[in-house]
């Protein structure tokens, strides 16, 4: 046990130093002011323990689960009471909670007594000095019991819905269009509801300070009908009149405007504000947005609108870090600018250095990236970007440098679903089986992704998908091909608190028109790694060439994950993945199948899991590591 308690503390320590690499200084003053929650007593720490007891006077089950949903001393009875004073105080608060409830299944006419220890809070020694009849350091629980006749089903009579003024148009008065149907069941939500939702029909009709003038509901307990009558004050319609924009210093009032989904003279309707909101929020410079609407119209008959904008600060910086025992470290910084100019673009400058202490200098692998993002360059839901890059890579396959430069749109259809499209060049030396070579590519590249992840550092439900497709030419010679590949991923939580966790991930991709020696490498498949077949080395496993392996024109993979968390901050993760790569155009059972299983320990910070993986290579490969330990910020995927 000391051991065990050893090296959770080291590996703690680890995952806060990784921790810190990425968290930006605007982060960590944000961790620095976390306040520390106080632990929920339990029962044991109480002073007073009561058992409960629900009679319903009613043939309807439904009556006896509506009540134990809605009680106070149902829902805590675990944790007991400190006194016996608070236990009557909590039996008062239900009294009027369940007679609520009742309302709620439509019977107007039900009873609700609690008794405690065989008195009714009713009893004058009771609500004088609790503490007395009931026994204040009590050892037993105590027998408390909720008595409920809920009486007849009540049921809507008489409905009528009017308006108090004409209005400019016209709206449905009737009231089964709001759920008040004579001879149904009058439950107390449906009239709450049909309130709030005739107040929202006028308003979307450009009513912006529609009201509910009067409200007329009596329950007749002889005949057990519920009339209502229910006067609408329309108030006066509406456009957008001046609007008016606060709180941004570096971004410019005229960009705010043209982004919102506001233009002075058109109707008011609600649904224009929450778009508003949701694309203002899509502007990077900004981190919140809040609407105010006036309280009157003016002479124009036109409300004016204030939009309180909250600006995120201009620049950040942050760093990840990862390391195995196969490929050495890899470091990544990042720098960004937001609102460079004052119109919210965005400038992203980034760097990654790989292969650190297995490899020397010379063969180190780098990836260093620029890019300018102009939003809404033709909507609020398309940004144009251009980047420039550069990288090399240096594995057992190939050693090759890039330059590519490439300019496209980026397109969000809705919060899921996104696409882009780019014209790209890229020159490309390669060296490897076939010999050296220089590539002069021209590629349109285009991906689709759709991404319903609860959380995307560490999810438990939803899923992700990736397609892409970029047809190349090489100028060079004149040789043309596509490459396409889909990556998706799943996850499904086994439990309520999501404790056990299925994580699934497939991913194939295919080249088509082009010849294996006449591919670039880079654009060859190849598997093996953190992200791939973990327990082989980075980008090793692929076809061979005169003993040599040079990659392949399609490849097929898979990776199967059990997320087990046995405790708040530790997770531990058994897992098995496996892929395949082919020189033909797609993969056959004939092909070789490489295996890699193991198992994963998880610690879990504010900004996401630290992950410890140790796997294995199940596919026999001779002169091989036979493990490979890895460690990252992240789920594998």
């Amino acid at each position: 046990m000391p051991e065990l308690n050893k090296w959770t503390a080291l590996f703690g320590r680890v995952a806060a130093a990784m921790a810190v690499c990425v968290l930006s200084p605007h982060a960590i003053a944000q961790s620095a002011r976390v306040v520390p929650q106080l632990a929920t007593p339990t029962a044991s720490e109480t002073t007073l323990k009561y058992q409960l007891q629900v009679v319903v006077d009613d043939r309807d089950s439904n009556i006896e689960a509506v009540i134990k949903a809605n009680s106070s001393l149902a829902q805590h009875q675990s944790k007991g009471v400190p006194d016996a004073a608070s236990l009557v105080a909590r039996a008062r608060t239900d009294e009027k909670r369940l007679v609520a409830a009742l309302y709620g299944e439509a019977r107007y006419g039900g009873k609700v007594e609690i008794s405690i220890a065989g008195k009714s809070l009713k009893e004058t020694d009771i609500a004088s000095n609790p503490s007395e009849p009931l026994g204040a350091a009590s050892t037993s629980a105590l027998p408390v019991t909720i008595t409920v006749s809920p009486g007849d089903e009540f049921r809507f009579g008489k409905v009528l819905i009017s308006s108090a003024t004409s209005t400019d148009v016209n709206l449905t008065l009737n009231p089964g269009d709001y759920g008040l149907t004579s001879a149904e069941p009058a439950r107390s939500a449906i009239i709450v509801a049909a309130l709030g939702k005739i107040v929202e029909q006028w308003r979307a009709a450009g009513y912006p300070f529609a009201s509910i003038g009067k409200k007329d509901i009596s329950a007749d307990h002889v005949s057990k009908l519920v009339d209502v009558q229910i006067v609408v004050n329309p108030g006066a319609p509406a456009v957008y009149g001046w609007i008016n924009v606060v709180g941004p210093k570096r971004l410019s009032n005229r960009t705010v405007t043209e982004h919102s989904a506001l233009k002075s003279g058109k109707r008011y309707h609600p649904a224009d504000l929450v778009k508003t909101r949701e694309r203002l929020r899509k502007l990077e410079s900004i981190e919140s947005v809040r609407i105010i609407e006036g309280k009157s119209v003016d002479g124009q008959g036109g409300i004016p609108i204030t939009l309180a904008i909250k600006e995120r600060k201009r620049r950040y910086i942050g760093a990840t870090a990862s390391v195995t025992t196969l490929d050495g470290a890899e470091v990544e910084a990042h720098w960004g600018h937001r609102n460079l100019f004052g119109e919210g673009e965005t400038l992203r400058i980034e760097g990654a250095v790989s292969r650190l202490g297995t490899a020397p200098f010379d063969d180190l692998e780098y990836d260093a990236s620029a890019t300018l993002t102009k939003p809404g360059i033709l909507d609020i839901d398309t940004d144009l970007f251009t980047q420039f890059r550069m990288t090399r890579e240096a594995n057992d396959v190939f050693l090759s440098d890039t330059a590519f430069t490439k300019v496209g749109l980026n397109r969000r259809f809705n919060p899921y679903l996104r696409g882009s499209i780019a014209l790209e060049g890229r020159f490309v030396r390669s060296e490897d089986e076939f010999g050296k070579t220089d590539y002069a590519l021209v590629s349109l590249p285009g991906d689709v992704s759709y991404d319903t992840r609860n959380n995307q550092f560490d999810p438990s439900s939803g899923v992700r998908s990736v397609s892409r497709l970029a047809p190349v030419i090489d100028v060079n010679t004149g040789n043309a091909f596509a490459a396409g590949e889909v990556d998706a991923a799943s996850y499904w939580a086994l439990d309520e608190a999501a404790r056990a966790i299925v994580a699934v991930r497939v991913r194939g991709g295919t080249i088509l028109g082009g010849a294996l020696q006449d591919t670039p490498a880079t654009y060859r498949y190849l598997a093996g790694g953190g992200n791939s077949v973990r327990g082989y080395e980075h980008r090793s496993l692929g076809s061979t060439v005169g003993g040599r392996v040079v990659g392949g024109l399609s490849y097929a993979s898979s990776s199967l994950e059990l997320r087990l968390r046995p405790t708040k901050q530790i997770g531990i993760v058994p897992f098995v993945d496996m892929a395949t790569v082919s020189v033909d155009r797609v993969p056959k059972f004939s092909d070789s199948i490489y295996v890699g299983a193991g198992v994963g320990l998880r610690y879990f910070t504010p900004i996401g899991p630290v992950r410890l993986d140790v796997a294995v290579p199940l596919t026999n490969r001779q002169n091989r590591s036979k493990y490979g330990i890895y460690v990252g910020l992240g789920q594998a995927f």
